[in-house]
């Protein structure tokens, strides 16, 4: 598993459960609302777009690792300003440890939902926990119909078949943007971040003593709360991880936008 995080207790009951994680999308006349739900989040972003620019950008989170994760929400209306497409999400390493990673990306899917005119509204992953060979199985739904489907070994493919031996990280995010045509390679992006994010369900992190985020150092730079002042003063959220291996909870309609 992750060796960021093995100064955290094991979860016994890691390998028999499920990762889940839900992206919904909701067009509006002048721009796009995104929000994210999974075991360890739930947040959303609305975007304005307007002449080809982001004009506002608003935020919400309501569940989140770090007790400095809301700082993040500020942060993002340094994109007020930026081209309206998805290659303006592409940050420096600076202004990536400015920034939340999930934030940033429901920005940047947003945005390419748009400029494509995508359909497509709910995207639900489901991903298992690796079993003693390191075997997981992943399916990524689009609007209640399978859209992805793969076998890991070790977190790389095994299937489909003829992208067997890809590995999901280490240059994954340019291999598929180049080899994909744009809209399928952000539905692979997302299946490769729900990979990452789900490898937390190896470990207790979000139990009753909470931990410094500075007992990570070598993530030090990642993200908002590996950044800045609040790599010395942050600590977990304690209890605020939901185990969905029984299923995402009921979608009731598309999201609202975030509110001011």
């Amino acid at each position: 598993m992750s060796a960021n995080l093995i100064h955290y207790p094991p979860n016994p009951d890691y390998g028999t459960g499920v990762y889940r994680r839900r992206i919904t999308f909701l067009r509006r006349t002048h721009g796009i609302d995104v929000a994210l739900l999974d075991d360890y989040h739930d947040m959303r972003v609305a975007l304005t777009v307007e002449g080809g620019i982001i004009s506002n950008v608003v935020a919400r989170m309501d569940r989140f690792p770090k007790t400095s994760c809301p700082g993040a929400v500020v942060a993002l209306r340094e994109l007020i300003g930026r081209s309206a497409s998805a290659s303006a999400m592409a940050l420096s390493s600076e202004e990536r440890g400015g920034q939340c990673t999930h934030l940033v990306e429901l920005a940047r899917l947003g945005l390419a939902w748009l400029v494509r005119g995508e359909r497509g509204e709910t995207v639900e992953i489901a991903l298992t926990d690796r079993d003693a060979d390191g075997v997981q199985h992943l399916a990524l739904d689009l609007d209640g119909a399978p859209a992805l489907v793969w076998v890991l070994e070790h977190e790389a493919i095994v299937e489909p078949a003829e992208y067997r031996g890809q590995g999901l990280f280490g240059g994954f995010t340019r291999w598929a943007d180049a080899t994909l045509p744009p809209g399928e390679a952000d539905l692979w992006r997302m299946a490769q971040m729900a990979v990452f994010v789900a490898r937390g369900r190896a470990y207790i992190v979000d139990g009753p003593s909470p931990r410094r985020v500075a007992e990570e150092p070598s993530r030090r730079g990642a993200c908002y709360s590996f950044s800045g002042a609040a790599f010395a003063t942050a600590y977990d959220n304690t209890g605020y991880v939901r185990d969905m291996t029984s299923g995402l909870p009921p979608l009731r309609g598309v999201p609202e936008a975030a509110s001011q």
